[in-house]
This record gives C-alpha cells, sequence and structure tokens, in this order.
C-alpha cells in the first residue's frame, strides 16, 4: 500500500515519470546489503524534501529514500 499526504504527493507529481522509476528503484537497503525497489512505502516532505519510508521488495526490511528538492 501506497500512501500520501497531499503536499508530498504534489512534490512526487512534479518529478518526471522516469526519474521517478530510477528512484524508487535505486533504494539501499542495509539488510541486502545492496540495492532495490522500494514498495509499501509511505510519502511525507520533511524541511521541503520528500521522504519515501517503505519496504525493501527482497527481504521486507525497512528502507528509506529522500529526495531533495
Amino acid at each position: 500500500m501506497i500512501k500520501f499526504n497531499k503536499k508530498a504527493m504534489q512534490k512526487f507529481n512534479q518529478i518526471p515519470d522516469d526519474i521517478k522509476s530510477k528512484t524508487l528503484s535505486n533504494v539501499y537497503c542495509s539488510a541486502c546489503k545492496g540495492t532495490t525497489t522500494i514498495v509499501d512505502f509511505v510519502a511525507t516532505v520533511d524541511r521541503n524534501d520528500l521522504v519515501l519510508t517503505g519496504k525493501c521488495n527482497k527481504c521486507s526490511g525497512e528502507v528509506i529514500r529522500l529526495i531533495e528538492r
């Protein structure tokens, strides 16, 4: 399940689709020790940066992706 608050949705929609895809599939998982895709994430805005908190699609460990704007 993917959840966005209003401000996070606005920021996420400003990102071009090809960049969104690359960003979501380029997340480091400390449990797997490698790059993975973030799934089941919650998107929020912190200090004007977009923060995605979700799960690794390989091991379901917690991963976070910060998108600075």
